[in-house]
């Protein structure tokens, strides 16, 4: 019995270290902040978005690349502050969906500046699968240049044809490249959601029948 004691202790101990590391390193993002009513703001942002049921591992992200920059405590405020409104826009776009890395996306998709009509159409045609890969394609062609019309309109047709994930992933792969290379985004964007669209369409035998004879006429 002294034996499972002690065992007992150690692993209470253990525990005990483990916990308190981890409240220290979460604690660190908000001490690290020199300015306390900024400080103070930040966990009361990151507690309310935990209390509304939002993803807070972005928030505390945020706050961590703002120190890393060395930016403004009320700068760090700010940038967290709209974050977390995001999220929540994002979350009421997703819904019913509450998956951490799909709001996330949807986030920055929203912070690329696609409207949250455009998400909630997404959310419509894909009601029950994960959208974080098309909505971080989406997001990055817009960053990379492409129009924001093009890119939603191509990947909401990729949506509507049933593109895979991997086709998304290697769609924004490929457009990367090609504008990397000098293509023009809309032109790189046009073209390859166009193979993806015929790779889709070969596989469903979608526009792939011959035109049916018209009568000419003739006896």
């Amino acid at each position: 019995m002294r034996r499972c004691a002690v065992r007992a202790s150690a692993v209470a101990l253990f525990l005990a270290v483990t916990t308190h590391a981890a409240d220290a390193q979460d604690a660190t993002p908000y001490d690290a902040i020199t300015d306390e009513p900024a400080r103070a703001a930040v966990r009361t942002i990151i507690a309310d978005a935990a209390a509304r049921g939002l993803p807070t591992a972005p928030l505390v992200t945020k706050v961590r690349e703002g120190l890393a920059k060395q930016a403004a405590p009320e700068r760090i405020r700010m940038a967290t502050a709209l974050l977390r409104d995001r999220l929540a826009m994002a979350a009421e776009a997703m819904t019913p969906s509450r998956a951490a890395d799909e709001l996330t996306a949807a986030a920055d998709a929203l912070q690329a500046g696609i409207p949250a009509a455009t998400l909630r159409d997404m959310r419509r045609i894909w009601p029950s699968k994960p959208l974080t890969v098309p909505l971080g394609v989406l997001a990055e062609m817009v960053a990379n240049g492409v129009s924001r019309p093009v890119a939603t309109r191509r990947v909401r047709e990729l949506l509507l044809k049933g593109a895979t994930l991997t086709q998304f992933a290697a769609l924004g792969t490929t457009v990367r490249r090609d504008i990397a290379a000098g293509l023009a985004p809309d032109a790189a964007m046009e073209l390859r959601s166009k193979g993806v669209l015929s790779l889709i369409e070969s596989r469903t035998g979608i526009g792939t029948a011959s035109p049916p004879l018209r009568p000419t006429g003739k006896n």
